[in-house]
């Protein structure tokens, strides 16, 4: 019996052992880099206003903006080009599109770019947004079956990782955390003022919203 236990004891402390002699490893995390995003739109001085193809590329453009983009949406306009006073034109009826389509007149900013004399510079839209990396990880795993313990496996969290890069919708959030919108002042004070007044502060529900089962259909 006493053989038994300083064999248990040894047995333990060999495991405690292996398990010391490895430092714990990070897991491999998913990241995000900035790029810019280019789009070119264009457009002809003789035209009366925006066509069908620009319209459709203003509302891709403030679509893909409104879910990654960050800093300013950057238009410009080519100088030192023929067309110049009309693409001032084009840009301000661009301009209007977005602002239709949810955009905050401060996210857009203006600039110049030289077009060196050519005719058929178009317009630019430009603003940055965050591209999502995986780590580099081997797709080839050792036996385990053997496997000393206390060992850490570089193959352990890559598919975890590259899962989150693939469904994360803006890139930008595994970089900083995104901040928190302004409360809803009228609706905390509705509440307060129920709740001193003894009232219900839940929203009240329709007959249509009841959570009872239906009894139109019979056992």
């Amino acid at each position: 019996m006493q053989a038994l236990r300083v064999f248990s004891a040894l047995a333990a402390a060999a495991v405690l052992s292996a398990c010391a002699g490895h430092e714990p490893r990070a897991l491999p995390q998913a990241s995000a880099a900035p790029e810019t995003v280019r789009v070119e739109m264009a457009f002809d001085a003789r035209d009366n206003g925006l066509t069908w193809a620009q319209l459709e590329l203003l509302a891709s453009v403030a679509d893909e903006f409104k879910a990654r983009g960050h800093g300013p949406l950057v238009i410009s306009y080519p100088q030192n080009a023929p067309g110049g006073d009309a693409a001032i034109a084009v840009i301000a009826d661009a301009r209007a599109q977005l602002f239709a389509h949810g955009l905050d007149w401060r996210s857009i900013a203006g600039g110049a770019y030289d077009a060196r004399g050519r005719s058929t510079a178009p317009i630019i839209f430009s603003f940055t947004r965050y591209q999502a990396s995986v780590p580099s990880c081997d797709r080839s795993w050792p036996d385990l079956r053997n496997a000393p313990p206390g060992r850490s496996w570089p193959e352990f969290g890559c598919a975890t990782a590259a899962n989150l890069a693939a469904q994360v919708a803006d890139p930008r959030d595994l970089v900083a955390a995104r901040t928190m919108t302004a409360p809803d002042a009228a609706r905390r004070e509705t509440v307060f003022e129920r709740y001193r007044q003894g009232q219900s502060t839940s929203s009240q529900r329709g007959p249509d919203e009841s959570g009872t089962v239906s009894t139109a259909v019979g056992n």
